[in-house]
């Protein structure tokens, strides 16, 4: 696991293999950690947004900062007896990232349940550490997110029970948290939170299997959710001006789905990561549009608010999205060197706006110092083709570096 850091833990899934361990007994305690100190300089060209770090220097076209120092550092416990185990993480950026309790069913580690708040299932990304372990999110990949859930595995297969809004923010998915605006005009709009119009925690369905051997891995996964706008009653809107608008009454159903794919190849000291996926309404349940900048992330939501014979009402326009990356890379000195690159293509279209596509690559090296300690500098490419309003929407160049002390 640590020769290959960048493929399996900059998601940070799983406790690191040299946890510090703690035994009595039957009880164990594996306590881990995760520090970045990480400098990346962003270019970013006149039509692009760039992604701004969490600590940033400077502004505008050009930036330098730390990404992942808040964002991923981290620190856990598993605590461990007999059949039953408890794991609790924190970090800077997210005080109480990870917290669940986990039940082996026979005492066997591939049939179990867990409950709590840990990370979803459907998704595979790889590779990418800037921006926050970008991993080809929105350029290829789908984004993994932490959150409350009941999952139960059987070798290989995983089924959970998503809930969508807990109040955790980092946890929430986008469709909570969303405002929806109708222009009037360039300098008049009216605005409703969407969380005001939501049947809360309705949860969604996520299904996975995988499929590992000794020099090949494959993962399926899925998801469903609904989210549901419902208004029972007529009334107003207050636009920033002070003038008020009714909005109508309405009881609509946003579907949100998407399959996809993902998984690992070894031949000798090389391997291939690869990545496929395709969906509908993605961006609600923050599958996508967290690295989407400018127009073309607001395009990406499914749901408007819109002028329905003189009044306001909430409007559904689905938009799909399909996209892809491969990852070639390649270890060297026993495994203490390990360079990877990655190329991956997303697009999303409907038939209320233009086609928005996006290029994105990365070229990194890692270099193990020890089992604990490694420097991984790195070069990425974030390259949005043309955006939802028909125009080109710039590329943004990220270089830098980042420093992982794990235990």
């Amino acid at each position: 696991m640590r020769k290959l850091l960048l493929s399996c833990m900059i998601a940070l899934l799983a406790v690191p293999a040299f946890a510090v361990e703690f035994t009595s007994g039957d009880f164990k305690a594996n306590v881990y950690g995760n520090i970045f100190a990480d400098g990346f300089y962003t270019y970013s060209s006149k039509e692009a947004t760039p992604i701004y770090p969490a600590t940033v220097i400077g502004g505008g076209k050009q930036s330098f900062g730390s990404y992942a120092f808040v964002g991923s550092s981290n620190f856990g416990v598993t605590m461990n007896y007999n059949n039953v185990s408890g794991t609790i993480e924190a970090g800077l950026g997210d005080p109480i990232r990870k917290f669940y309790l986990k039940y082996n069913i026979g005492g066997k580690a591939d049939h179990y349940i867990l409950a709590g708040r840990d990370n979803n299932i459907a998704f595979y990304n790889y590779g990418q550490l800037s921006n926050d372990g970008q991993s080809m999110i929105d350029y290829g990949a789908l984004a993994n997110k932490r959150r409350l859930q009941l999952r139960y595995g059987l070798k290989g297969f995983e089924m959970a029970i998503i809930m969508p809004q807990i109040g955790f923010g980092s946890g929430d998915d986008i469709a909570y948290k969303d405002s929806h605006t109708y222009e009037v005009s360039k300098d008049k709009s009216y605005s409703i939170a969407a969380a005001d119009y939501m049947f809360n925690y309705l949860p969604r369905l996520e299904l996975a299997y995988t499929i590992a051997k000794d020099n090949f891995s494959l993962k399926v996964f899925g998801s469903y959710g609904a989210y549901m706008y419902h208004n029972d009653s007529a009334g107003e809107v207050t636009e920033s001006d002070g003038s008020k608008k009714a909005i109508d009454k309405f009881n609509k159903t946003a579907h949100m789905f998407y399959i996809g794919l993902g998984g690992q190849a070894s031949f000798g000291n090389s391997f291939l990561n690869y990545v496929a996926y395709a969906g509908q309404n993605m961006y609600l349940s923050n599958a996508q549009g967290d690295y989407r900048t400018g127009v073309s992330k607001a395009a990406l939501n499914p749901i408007s608010l819109s002028m329905n014979t003189n009044v306001l009402t909430v409007d559904i326009k689905d938009v799909y999205s399909a996209g892809g990356s491969v990852g070639y890379g390649y270890k060297a000195m026993d495994g203490k060197l390990t360079t990877q690159i990655g190329l991956g293509y997303s697009a999303s279209f409907a038939s209320h706006i233009n086609t928005d596509q996006n290029i994105g690559g990365f070229l990194n090296t890692q270099y193990m110092v020890n089992e604990w300690f490694s420097v991984v500098p790195e070069l990425a490419l974030l390259y949005n083709l043309t955006g939802a309003n028909g125009e080109a929407q710039g590329f943004s160049v990220i270089a830098g570096a980042a420093a992982v002390l794990s235990f």
